[in-house]
């Protein structure tokens, strides 16, 4: 149900992140916050997780929370998540230049 603007913006997210796996990404993020779990921004469909590239560490406060209110903490984070995604495809395109591709 939607009840507020962040419920809307989290919606339209949802529907259209895809159910991307990579256990790449998430390895990276366990092996760079280590103290941090895994929280998938935009949840589950009936038990699936969404993208894993839609995926941000947080503190275990932070995810308990995330739990609660799952639109605003998506819209509260975004600008986070992208920074964190942002690290990863640069650290992504290190690796490549290393290999010479």
């Amino acid at each position: 149900m939607i009840r507020t603007k962040e419920d809307e913006i989290y919606n339209r997210v949802k529907n259209n992140v895809g159910f991307d796996k990579s256990k790449r990404f998430i390895k990276w993020q366990h092996e760079n916050y280590p103290n941090k779990e895994v929280h998938h921004l935009a949840g589950s469909f009936t038990g699936i997780k969404t993208s894993d590239y839609f995926s941000m560490p947080v503190m275990r406060e932070e995810h308990l929370h995330a739990e609660k209110n799952k639109s605003q903490f998506c819209v509260d984070n975004l600008h986070i998540y992208l920074r964190i995604f942002f690290e990863y495809v640069k650290d992504c395109e290190k690796e490549l230049a290393k290999r010479g591709k």
